[in-house]
């Protein structure tokens, strides 16, 4: 084995030996023969796959956004019926956005768990779908409005809507 080895490293250092060359030589290398430019064009097959493939996603992906445009809906239509009842000077404002609030609940929940809600139970209910339960803390505002048809303050009310929008927008 050590012969080998011997003889691998002899056969290195004479053939480093023989391809050394004269730098000093001043002969020409020559011109750079540089190949032509590859042109750049859409006509490939894979161009043509890969637009089919983003035209694809393309209305895949608006298709599912129009679905769930349509489907927040009712979202939309009851944050405006709360503005409007916001901005009324009517008595039961309270009355008119609870019933805004049982809609959209019933909307999202089904009728056979929310319709026979009603008092505290009902506020916790609307605490509990969402992220931010405040319902509870205007519990006295609701039922002094709802059962004994007095009115709330303005800034009050507005809390109040600010809170039931919020619910409309963020419950599960």
């Amino acid at each position: 084995m050590k012969i080998g080895v011997l003889t691998y490293l002899k056969f290195l250092i004479l053939s480093s030996f023989s391809f050394q060359q004269d730098v000093s030589s001043s002969e020409p290398v020559g011109t750079i023969l540089e190949p032509d430019p590859l042109p750049f064009t859409f006509e490939t097959i894979g161009w043509k796959v890969l637009a089919v493939l983003l035209l694809i996603v393309l209305v895949f992906t608006l298709y599912k956004q129009f679905k769930l445009y349509k489907k927040n809906t009712y979202r939309r239509v009851a944050i405006k019926k709360i503005e409007a009842i916001e901005s009324s000077t009517a008595q039961n404002e309270i009355n008119n956005l609870n019933i805004v609030l049982k809609q959209v609940a019933i909307t999202t929940f089904g009728r056979e768990n929310v319709a026979n809600l009603f008092g505290n139970e009902w506020l916790v209910f609307l605490d509990s779908k969402s992220k931010k339960g405040e319902f509870l803390k205007y519990e006295v505002d609701f039922f002094d409005a709802i059962y004994k048809n007095k009115k709330v303050n303005k800034s009050t009310l507005k809390e109040i809507c600010k809170t039931s929008k919020n619910w409309i927008k963020t419950h599960a």
